[in-house]
């Protein structure tokens, strides 16, 4: 009887859910001899999908598969030339290799070796990270490396391997699979319903947060969960143990991202907050001025998402929930053609809306809109899949925050807003 394969690789415990032109593209990068690196926004499904591709090449690697968890170190700001070679020596750790736990070191160890080792979560050690990958490509031929990041390590011959959230369109989509999986695990008699499309795409497919929505489905109807979204991330943290702290709660997972921007790349981020939708370059220098020029750099770090089909950009909306929440505002949309953030070549350079007295959350920005076009209670309720007392209390939420007495002057407002920003 053969002997056990080397390595640490963990089997999967819940089903892999679409992603089929992901592995097989990762599965064909990591044929070369160059590093595969696999970048995307926090709770995008980066380590999932690495682990799937490292468990779909195993039998390339005699070697073994060896999954070096890289979350639990220290950042290499905090530990300072300390953490120069902490990636070396945890590779070193997992592998069980006797050597001094330095960059070199490790890769002369594995010379010989046939083996794939999966750098996961390299954000806040990127360079000691590069650091041991160069080292590997000089000094170990046969090992090949597959990282997750959220920004390309920059190591030489690198392979990037951009991972975007899933498809929130179609009637069977992965995002809605996805939710149906792993709320059918806390609710075996769970049925799809129209409103998890809309928790879907409100979630902007993001699995983290698809996975965390649907553990709710233990207590709470689709509809409920519809409805209880815009509490934004009240919602979204882990009901009970997760392995990773970055898999308990999406706010945390997203602070991180946050962290290790620099305050220029922040304050950018949170002026981005005030588009919903997409926008193209034009809309984000009308907003931000020249501090737009940084917006390459946010969809370097996977913040913003780029696509390359229009030219044009989005913040993820737990992204934009994140922003507005440290911000503590909520803006309107900015101005332009009906997908708000676009430019109008007509409409000149847009702006943003003055909030209200009190700031009001996506939602009740988006039910004062359908107020503004004449849109009865029940209507609105059937437009946005919500019970209608739900859209009850969100027009009282508004009157309140805007010291508003009438629907009337919800929609003269919403009318003044569109003026103001040269709707």
């Amino acid at each position: 009887m053969a002997g056990r394969r080397p390595g640490n690789l963990a089997a999967e415990v819940t089903t892999f859910v679409g992603r089929a032109e992901e592995v097989a593209s990762g599965v064909r990068l990591l044929a070369s001899a160059h590093p595969v690196t696999v970048t995307g926004p926090a709770g995008v499904g980066k380590s999932r999908l690495a682990l799937r591709i490292a468990g779909t090449v195993a039998r390339r690697f005699r070697d073994g598969l060896w999954h070096a968890e890289l979350s639990p170190l220290p950042s290499e700001q905090a530990a300072g030339d300390g953490g120069r070679d902490a990636v070396a020596a945890t590779v070193a750790g997992i592998m069980g290799l006797d050597v001094p736990p330095r960059a070199r070191d490790v890769a002369r160890a594995l010379s010989d070796r046939r083996a794939l080792i999966l750098l996961d979560t390299c954000d806040h050690v990127p360079r000691s990270a590069a650091r041991l990958v160069e080292a590997l490509l000089a000094e170990a031929p046969r090992v090949r490396v597959l990282a997750t990041t959220r920004t390309p390590l920059g190591t030489a011959g690198e392979r990037v391997l951009r991972l975007a959230p899933l498809p929130v369109t179609g009637p069977a989509n992965a995002a809605v699979t996805l939710f149906a999986h792993r709320a059918e695990a806390v609710d075996p008699d769970f049925a799809p319903v129209p409103e998890v499309a809309e928790i879907c795409r409100r979630l902007d497919g993001l699995p983290l947060a698809i996975e965390l929505a649907a553990a709710r489905m233990r207590s709470l109807s689709a509809r409920d969960l519809l409805a209880r979204l815009d509490d934004g991330f009240a919602l979204l943290a882990h009901p009970g143990e997760a392995p990773l702290p970055r898999h308990r709660d999406l706010r945390a997972a997203i602070a991180w991202s946050h962290d290790l921007c620099d305050e220029p790349q922040r304050a950018l981020w949170e002026a981005l907050a005030a588009l919903p939708g997409p926008f193209d370059t034009r809309t984000a220098t009308g907003l931000a001025g020249e501090a737009a020029a940084l917006l390459p750099s946010l969809v370097e770090r996977s913040i913003v998402l780029a696509d390359p089909g229009t030219g044009g950009y989005r913040l993820p909306e737990p992204y934009r929930w994140y922003a507005l929440e440290r911000r503590g505002a909520a803006y309107a949309p900015a101005a332009g053609a009906p997908h708000a953030g676009m430019t109008d070549p007509e409409a000149g350079t847009p702006r943003i809306a003055v909030p209200v007295t009190e700031a009001l959350s996506a939602r009740e920005l988006q039910i004062a809109e359908l107020i503004a076009e004449g849109r009865s209670n029940p209507q609105i309720a059937a437009h946005l899949l919500i019970a209608k007392r739900t859209v009850d209390a969100h027009v009282r939420n508004i009157l309140a925050k805007g010291a508003l007495a009438s629907r009337t002057q919800v929609a003269a407002w919403i009318a003044e807003r569109d003026k103001w920003s040269g709707r």
